[in-house]
């Protein structure tokens, strides 16, 4: 027990179990624990952190442009944005400092500590619904029984992602159990979005990166078709729900999901004018997290005379959410209606500028280490699908679990105490 407790970092640990839950007013208690127990890690450089610095420096500069030359009342918009990129910067940086400072065996023992609290809490939540819905198969009798699995994030979306990272890596490094619990938590979530993301990742980049036989490779296909099949027994009205949308999205016609239609609209205002496209409308001003919040119409503790909103949002993904989701045809506040995407954000609020500074320095980093890296190849290709479902830099949950899994890849291919680490499981 004391060797157990001495192999984990608990502030690490703590750090990012508050910073990682759904809870806003927890989120910042555990940036200032982090800025107080282990502050000296912001002086910590590394090229792994110069994509949040470079987007920081080009949000500072263009933004205050899109102050003087546009609007005053975009000026809490603004340090808003700059607020989510510092807790982006500073949250890597104790990541960073966490492998610095640690031996490999702390560090996959703390990260296993971390995954465990998830999984015990996934068993909890779904004991309670097995009550809530008075049965022992509470998919078969409602459709959102799934939503209720949420672990410690701030929805069961978040959760299945994060379980998502965590099967890859613990399924490649050959640590079954873990693996099949974490696969289970996903699984459980009834996220649709993020299960179908989840085998078709897998299922691509065992093709692309995998060195196994080809039938092995058609072996993981049937697996995860018989994983369908086993679903639509156990949930079948989501598996009817995804059916319908991805009817939709086939049909291509003025009933297309409205995320689709997002992507139209950013298209659009992109190729509009030569400032959109090189520059984009400025952080907050286009599509993000940020500009739903100080819309005043996302949530209700912003300060309503604070309130903003750039013509730009107004006109598209604003008007979408607030349209939209409003007409008798199909109202459902959904993933497939969301306009909620990274790519929305960096492509409408960043133009080609932050678009480069994302390939470059993000995507870039993990390329110049691809040879040492085995179950990153795989988080990178789901990431990608990712993407397309939410603002996740802007929720300090999923970006962190892929940052700290890719630093964990690169130090157990890196350093010799991973035989260690062999020794130990």
């Amino acid at each position: 027990m004391k060797l157990l407790i001495k192999n984990i970092d608990f502030i690490f640990l703590i750090f990012l179990i508050f910073l990682t839950q759904g809870s806003l007013p927890l989120k910042i208690v555990g940036i200032f624990f982090a800025l107080i127990t282990r502050a000296n890690a912001l002086n910590y450089l590394h090229s792994f952190n110069l994509f949040y610095f470079t987007i920081i420096f080009y949000h500072l500069v263009y933004g205050i442009f899109c102050v003087l030359f546009e609007s005053f009342r975009y000026l809490p918009t603004y340090f808003l944005s700059l607020l989510f990129w510092m807790v982006s910067y500073i949250s890597l940086s104790q990541v960073l400092y966490f492998f610095k400072k640690n031996t490999t065996v702390k560090v996959v023992k703390t990260i296993d500590a971390f995954f465990l609290i998830n999984v015990s809490i996934v068993l909890i939540q779904f004991i309670d619904i097995m009550y809530l819905f008075d049965s022992l198969n509470p998919y078969g009798v409602s459709t959102s029984a799934g939503d209720f699995i949420k672990s410690i994030y701030s929805n069961s979306s978040v959760n299945s992602i994060i379980m998502g990272f965590f099967a890859v890596m613990y399924l490649l490094r050959k640590k079954w159990t873990k693996g099949s619990f974490a696969v289970i938590s996903l699984v459980m979530t009834t996220y649709m979005s993020g299960l179908v993301i989840f085998i078709i990742s897998i299922v691509v980049s065992l093709f692309i990166f995998s060195k196994i036989k080809l039938k092995y490779k058609f072996l993981v296909i049937i697996s995860g078709i018989s994983m369908l099949s086993i679903f639509k027994k156990v949930s079948p009205n989501n598996v009817t729900y995804v059916s319908r949308y991805v009817n939709r999205v086939l049909a291509n016609d003025d009933n297309v999901p409205f995320k689709i239609k997002s992507f139209r609209e950013t298209f659009e205002y992109s190729t509009s004018s030569l400032k959109s496209f090189v520059f984009g409308a400025g952080a907050g001003n286009f599509s993000s997290r940020s500009a739903f919040i100080s819309s005043g119409d996302y949530v209700n503790w912003y300060p309503a005379f604070l309130t903003y909103a750039h013509n730009d949002f107004q006109e598209n993904h604003l008007a979408l959410w607030n349209y939209d989701f409003r007409n008798p045809w199909d109202n459902n506040n959904n993933t497939a209606n969301q306009p909620f995407s990274f790519y929305n954000q960096i492509i409408g609020e960043y133009g080609l500028i932050g678009i480069l500074l994302f390939l470059i320095f993000y995507v870039g980093f993990i390329i110049k280490k691809w040879p040492k890296l085995t179950f990153t190849k795989f988080l990178l290709i789901s990431l990608v699908f990712y993407f397309v479902l939410d603002y996740w830099f802007e929720y300090f949950s999923v970006i962190i679990i892929f940052e700290l899994l890719v630093l964990l890849d690169i130090k157990l291919n890196s350093e010799s105490e991973t035989n260690i680490i062999n020794k130990t499981h």
